[in-house]
């Protein structure tokens, strides 16, 4: 086996040309010899020696643990500490860089010995863990969803690494090459090319399959029977400015699999995902594919009570990280002060109050998913480190000097038209883009009316146990309603009239006066806003907007008379825009 090399930093010479004789005495071959900081970084990457070992206390602007922490976080190499001082504080800092053992001068040579071999092996166990670990990720990654993304010229902008490993391009060779070159089709029976891949989805920004029998031709010649979903992407002044491939392998059969075919159950947590209308059909079998591709950030539109939070969950549990925390965090329902401690942490001193460590929403979730709502109402200055996250997963907590990496995906999602915020410069256009690799739009509840009865019933099920009722569904008169009303508040609002009308009705049905209650005040705000349909949106509004006229502006007084606390008042204040 060859000799370990050994990288000796010390800034006295004397002892740095004993330890080496003591080394090669050993059995060590010394990769040099180092008297700073900076000195030990440049010959590190220069030799890449397998073991360091470091002295603490360095002459110059830094010392051996801000070297060490800088040589494990840019190379990896481990580091032994060899040094004379061991007082509690030398003890802290030098922690921070992770070192495999702390030699106390001075030292018999058995011990030196005994601690570099347990670090040696300390450190060639935990690179075998990690290429175990990434030899999994590429093998789970090739059998995954692949997502391949393009612009309105049909040029690629991003590949996930499971599409690498389906096409056999890698992205940065495939980043600006025409689709047809990078993920050519042809039809499984006569062979002919599948053109026109993504053209409806760009054409009608709506989503659609690819063709059934498409046969991907990869870059090394191997060809395989896939199917998937395209849906289209738009950019920050609104128009469709490209398209997602979200694809895997079809059985032999021609058949998809259940999970390409968005088959498990459309569950997320305790909330069943209804989707009976073709449109829902068809969006749930993307966000399948979607949830198991990998990719580290996915952008949810839609209205207000569209079910963006649902569908946030379902991406999470149908993903590898199903297993792991889902964090979910209201971007407008937390005080301005407050948003970048709740997310990114803060450490002991960072501010007055600050007595302790705390870990933030992207910390917690390590491993797992985080759910940014309402990501158009995120701060400017939080916009601009949610951009470091999504990079390279780091960023440091509130008054933190180091950095924190984490390994998450980050599910945002708006009702806000981010497009015109780019253009008055309250949302920043490249994280506008970062977010935008993968869009998935959620149709408003009127346009898949199939699934507003089954919906229904889901709901009266589930208030049935909620309020121990026996209500057997609703009347023909109500049932008609349902179907024909734009519920502008969408799947929200229907959840809010069922639940009135579980409380109001008298019989075994939910009948339309029970829910008369619901359009009563829709048109009595209607009447006062000058007509037309009008949500429970729109009967807070009114309500909040009246509370805070009675109250002549007095934020508390209206609370009270609301009975909500004075941050909720504020919260639903800034959601609706009122003065």
């Amino acid at each position: 086996m060859a000799r370990a090399a050994i990288l000796i930093v010390e800034d006295e010479l004397i002892t740095a040309a004993d330890l080496e004789d003591v080394l090669v005495r050993l059995g060590y071959r010394v990769a040099g010899t180092a008297s700073s900081g900076a000195e030990a970084i440049r010959k590190a990457a220069q030799s890449r020696p397998d073991l360091i070992l470091m002295d603490i206390r360095l002459k110059g602007g830094m010392d051996g643990t801000q070297a060490a922490e800088e040589i494990r976080r840019q190379m990896g190499i481990p580091v032994v500490y060899l040094t004379a001082h061991a007082d509690a504080e030398t003890l802290t800092r030098a922690k921070q860089a992770e070192p495999l053992g702390y030699v106390v001068k001075p030292f018999q040579e058995p011990e030196l010995q005994a601690a570099i071999e347990m670090a040696l092996h300390k450190s060639r166990v935990d690179l075998q863990a990690k290429q175990r670990e990434e030899n999994l990720s590429a093998t789970l990654g090739a059998l995954g969803e692949g997502v391949i993304a393009i612009d309105e010229l049909r040029q690629v902008t991003y590949m996930n690494p499971a599409a690498e490993e389906w096409t056999g391009w890698r992205l940065d060779a495939a980043r600006g090459r025409d689709l047809n070159e990078v993920f050519p089709l042809i039809t499984h029976k006569d062979r002919q090319p599948v053109g026109a891949v993504a053209r409806s989805a760009m054409r009608d920004a709506i989503l659609d399959d690819l063709p059934d029998g498409c046969v991907l031709l990869a870059r090394n010649g191997v060809e395989r029977r896939i199917s998937g979903t395209v849906g289209p992407i738009r950019d920050p002044h609104d128009h469709v400015s490209g398209a997602v491939i979200a694809f895997s392998g079809a059985s032999d059969s021609g058949l998809e699999t259940p999970a390409a075919a968005g088959q498990p159950p459309h569950s997320a947590g305790e909330t069943e995902i209804v989707a009976q209308a073709p449109v829902m059909k068809q969006l749930m079998k993307f966000c399948a594919r979607v949830a198991a591709s990998g990719v580290s950030s996915i952008l949810l539109q839609g209205e207000s009570g569209a079910g963006k939070d649902v569908i946030a969950r379902f991406l999470h549990q149908n993903s590898r990280r199903g297993d792991k925390p889902f964090i979910s965090i209201n971007c407008a329902a937390i005080p301005e002060t407050l948003v970048e401690s709740e997310l990114f942490g803060y450490e002991k001193g960072a501010f007055t109050d600050a007595r302790a460590q705390k870990r933030g929403v992207l910390e917690l979730a390590h491993s797992g998913t985080v759910f940014l709502d309402e990501i158009g109402e995120l701060p400017l200055h939080l916009q601009t480190k949610l951009l470091r996250v999504l990079e390279d997963q780091t960023f440091r907590r509130l008054g933190g000097v180091k950095d924190v990496h984490v390994d998450i995906r980050i599910v945002t999602a708006t009702n806000k038209n981010l497009a015109e915020a780019v253009r008055q410069r309250e949302f920043r256009e490249d994280l506008f883009y970062r977010l935008n690799v993968i869009q998935i739009a959620i149709p408003p509840l009127r346009e898949h009316r199939e699934d507003i009865l089954p919906l229904a019933a889901r709901f009266i099920r589930l208030y049935n146990g909620r309020f121990e009722r026996s209500i057997e569904g609703l009347t023909l008169e109500a049932e008609s309603f349902l179907v024909t009303h734009d519920w502008p508040g969408n799947i929200r609002e229907l959840r809010n009239a069922i639940e009135r009308a579980m409380v109001l009705e008298e019989g075994s049905r939910l009948g339309l006066s029970s829910l008369a209650i619901v359009t009563q005040q829709s048109q009595q705000v209607a009447a006062v806003m000058g007509g037309g349909n009008a949500s429970l949106e729109d009967v807070e509004r009114s309500m909040l907007q009246k509370a805070l006229d009675d109250a002549n502006g007095n934020q508390s007084e209206a609370a009270r008379r609301l009975s909500i606390s004075r941050d909720t008042l504020r919260y639903r204040i800034k959601k609706f825009g009122l003065k």
